[in-house]
């Protein structure tokens, strides 16, 4: 497109701007006056909004960190949701009075939805902004103010609640764990009386020990069974020249050996023993036995045979050595006894020994959760603490709300500047149109284009008549009088307006 072409177009604008005077101005005036009214007829919206702040900082945070959690819920992020819920806004229309108990389930839910496709909430870093937007400017700052009012207060409460239910919930559980503490805590303690066996070390301890005096006992027992063997010997090399002199010296000497191995045991042994309980009993017999030869008479039968130093030493010797054999005899049935009972003893032991670690880890478990749920019970009171009194993460109003003065958005001043505007840009865009839609040919290169095997001439111009000028002249006079005499009207009636509704 060349400037010929635009120049002609212009030309063309002209021409049909002076053709189509009368209806370019009836245009720009009905669509300026058009706007003016749209501007009347348009609502008025009146924003309210607050900034809300999210306190999350405190003296009393620092200093019971890691002892006490403070109860998080409705972060910035959230509050949407919340606020957005049916029973923020139910309360909200309570406090406003737009609902009160006899309002119909219907009419209830059309409050709801009108308030809370009023209400916005915006992100603000950790802040957020309430807005609410209302045809009225009382009913936007109150209901406002109540969102705000009820948001916070609910928030609080339910920080309360949580930390309440959780500081009863962690309660009943202490009780719980502290009836089972108790309870394994009895069951261990009774198992304890009944089974008194020792642990496995003490037997093991004491079947050690047993070993070592039966195996040290068995030594003696060789050593002494080999000295007899020997006495024997030499008895039987010893010729007795003469009898023994008598039976009741011999059951004498026996026993006084016998008190002698009593009062030796004695030094190192109670009564119980059973090697001292077996002398006894051979000493009982030897007196028996020695009671019965006095009371017979033959005592005296032999008193008279002479004897022999070396043999009847042996022979004491020998007495004495075999009533060692026997004691230590005795002694061997006793530790093995006592062995066999360590044996058996060492297998309930070990029997119990299950019973006994599965009661004690019970015991042990139930003890360290009871001690964890009192620590996290001391905590939940804190934290109850906490929020009783406020502290931890709170909502603040960090810029209040204040009372709408004038309407958001666009208001009628701005209908009121575009009106003429839109007029004028109005009845140029239909007068564009046309020219640019209409079949004739207004320009000479144009029909060059379209002919280009047939050369133009020439181009005839307009031929303006002096009467035609000076009717247009008149025309143009009277419709710029019409224009201003409009836009006076105009202007006067939307000053009054402005003045008696804006």
């Amino acid at each position: 497109m060349d400037k010929f072409y635009i120049k002609d177009l212009l030309l063309a604008l002209k021409a049909e701007l002076i053709r189509f005077r009368f209806w370019f101005v009836m245009i720009f005036i009905s669509v300026s006056f058009l706007v003016l009214g749209a501007g009347m007829m348009w609502p008025k919206n009146y924003n309210t909004s607050a900034l809300m702040m999210v306190d999350m900082t405190n003296i009393i945070g620092p200093l019971l960190k890691g002892r006490a959690q403070v109860t998080e819920i409705d972060r910035s992020e959230q509050a949407r949701e919340v606020i957005y819920t049916r029973s923020i806004m139910e309360a909200v229309g309570k406090e406003v009075g737009l609902i009160t108990n006899n309002t119909l389930p219907e009419e209830r839910d059309r409050i709801i939805r009108e308030l809370r496709s009023g209400v916005e909430v915006k992100s603000e870093k950790n802040n957020f902004r309430i807005t609410y937007v209302a045809s009225d400017p009382d009913k936007s700052f109150e209901v406002l103010n109540t969102i705000v009012n009820v948001f916070i207060e609910d928030t609080a409460k339910k920080k309360r609640s949580e930390s309440l239910n959780a500081y009863n919930f962690i309660d009943a559980q202490v009780q719980s764990y502290k009836r089972q503490l108790e309870l394994a805590e009895q069951k261990l303690k009774e198992f304890k009386g009944q089974n008194l066996d020792g642990t496995e070390a003490s037997v093991t301890a004491r079947i050690s020990q047993l070993r070592n005096e039966i195996e040290n006992l068995k030594i003696v027992i060789a050593e002494t069974q080999a000295r007899i063997n020997i006495i024997q010997q030499q008895l039987g090399k010893e010729g007795q020249y003469q009898q023994s002199k008598g039976k009741i010296d011999d059951l004498k000497m026996r026993r006084q050996a016998m008190i002698t191995q009593l009062e030796q045991l004695l030094l190192s042994y109670q009564e119980g023993y059973p090697d001292v309980i077996s002398i006894r009993a051979q000493i009982a017999e030897l007196d028996e036995a020695i009671a019965e030869i006095e009371s017979s008479g033959d005592i005296y039968s032999n008193n008279t045979q002479v004897e022999n130093p070396l043999y009847e030493e042996l022979r004491k010797q020998l007495q004495a050595t075999n009533v060692d054999l026997q004691g230590h005899k005795r002694r061997m049935e006793s530790l093995v006894h006592l062995q066999e009972e360590e044996y058996e003893r060492a297998q309930r032991v070990a029997a119990n020994q299950a019973e006994l670690s599965e009661l004690t880890r019970d015991y042990n478990v139930n003890r360290d959760v009871y001690e964890e749920m009192l620590q996290r019970k001391e905590s939940a009171r804190l934290s109850m603490t906490l929020d009783i009194e406020g502290q931890g993460v709170t909502y603040k109003i960090q810029e209040p709300a204040s009372f709408p003065l004038r309407p958001a958005g666009l208001n009628f001043i701005h209908f009121a500047i575009a009106g003429p505007v839109l007029g004028l840009l109005a009845a140029l865009g239909l007068l564009i149109v046309y020219v640019m839609l209409d079949p004739h040919i207004r320009s000479a290169r144009v029909l060059q284009q379209q002919l280009a095997d047939v050369e133009v001439l020439g181009v005839i111009p307009h031929f303006h008549s002096p009467l035609g000028e000076r009717l247009l002249r008149k025309d143009v006079l009277l419709l710029i009088f019409l224009s201003i005499l409009a836009m006076a009207a105009y202007a006067a009636l939307a000053t009054y307006w402005q003045i008696t509704y804006a």
